[in-house]
Formats: C-alpha cells, sequence, structure tokens
C-alpha cells in the first residue's frame, strides 16, 4: 500500500468508530460526538443552591428596608433594663456595661462634642484646663445621649497621637443634667463666641 491508501484507511477507520450509547450518553448530531446527562444529584443540587441564594439576597434586603432594629444602649434603673432617650435620661442612671470592674480608667466632667486631630469622637472637659480633657470613642455606649451632662466615663485608655488622654467608652454615669462647664471653659467659650460673632 502507498501512503495515500494508509492514510485514507486509517481516516476512515476512525470516523466509522463511535462511541456505545449508554443511558447517560445522548448522540448529538455532527461527527459522533456525545454530550452527557446530568446526574440526579446535579439536577437537584442546582435549583436548591439557586433558591437559597435567592432566599438569602431576600432576607438581607427585607431585614436592611423593612425592619429596623434600633442600637439603643441599656440603662440600669433599680435593677430594671430600659431604653435611653435623650429626653428621658436622668441624673444616676448608667448606660452600657453593668459591670464596674470591668473598667479600670475613670474619668468625671461634661462631655462635649468633638475630638482633637482626629482623635475622639467627644471629649468630657474637667477642671485644670483644657490639658486636663479626655477624649472619647465608644463602640458600646452612644455618647452623644450625654452631650452637656455632667458623667463619669468608664473604659479603657489608648495610646494617642495627638489628644493627652484617649479612652474608649464602655460605661457612662450621668451625674447631672445640663451641666456648667468648668470656668476655664466657659470662658474659652464666650471668648470664641466673640471672635466668632465679630467676624460676622
Amino acid at each position: 500500500m502507498n501512503d495515500s491508501t494508509m492514510q485514507k484507511v486509517k481516516f476512515t477507520d476512525v470516523e466509522q468508530v463511535q462511541p456505545p450509547i449508554n443511558e447517560t450518553t445522548i448522540p448529538v448530531s455532527g461527527g459522533g460526538r456525545t454530550m452527557s446527562q446530568s446526574s440526579p444529584i446535579t439536577r437537584i443540587f442546582l435549583p436548591v443552591a439557586i433558591f437559597a441564594v435567592l432566599a438569602g439576597v431576600g432576607t438581607g434586603y427585607l431585614l436592611s428596608t423593612k425592619l429596623s432594629f434600633p442600637t439603643k444602649q441599656s440603662a440600669t434603673q433599680g435593677g430594671k433594663t430600659t431604653t435611653p432617650v435623650a429626653q428621658s435620661i436622668k441624673a444616676g442612671d448608667t448606660f452600657g456595661s453593668k459591670d464596674d470592674s470591668t473598667f479600670k480608667d475613670s474619668a468625671e466632667g461634661v462631655l462635649l462634642v468633638g475630638g482633637v486631630n482626629g482623635e475622639g469622637s467627644y471629649h468630657v472637659v474637667r477642671e485644670g484646663g483644657e490639658s486636663q480633657n479626655v477624649y472619647l470613642t465608644s463602640s458600646v455606649v452612644d455618647l452623644g445621649l450625654f452631650v452637656n451632662h455632667k458623667v463619669v466615663v468608664r473604659g479603657e485608655t489608648f495610646k494617642a497621637q495627638k489628644a493627652g488622654w484617649l479612652m474608649d467608652v464602655g460605661q457612662v454615669k450621668v451625674l447631672e443634667l445640663n451641666a456648667q462647664l468648668p470656668a476655664w471653659a466657659q470662658k474659652a467659650l464666650e471668648k470664641q463666641e466673640k471672635s466668632a460673632g465679630g467676624s460676622q
């Protein structure tokens, strides 16, 4: 046999060979190729997986839009747990952690809004001048509820870059509502208001 005849024979033999047809093989027209059917496990798993993903997305959407879960802190009053609202806060109320021994650091003063150079969101103004301010952060207590009130804050001191004292607050005890600032802070506030009024 010459080379052209041999090539023709080999080519013809390959074309005529087809795989046997069984339950999991479906012949597809076009050269004897086959496509496998999916197994029963795959046929069940795929719709269940799609349903689970859609149910999770739907549930997440409903929870985020329709239902609101307020993140108010609890207070202890005479052994009862209550939810604080700015108007219902009273002197003597304690908010946040109920365990005083958890926190080794504490500071007392009037709580005001504002940090220093990006450290803290609030600060406690104390006697002795601005250097005695304690700058505060908290993921446990909403400190905004206690602005202008005299409080005792308990928490953990953090190393600060700019603030003299930076504390992560875990507990707030209200001592006096709408408290007066220390004399030095009152003078500084009056001076600031005068300079702001003169620049208008």
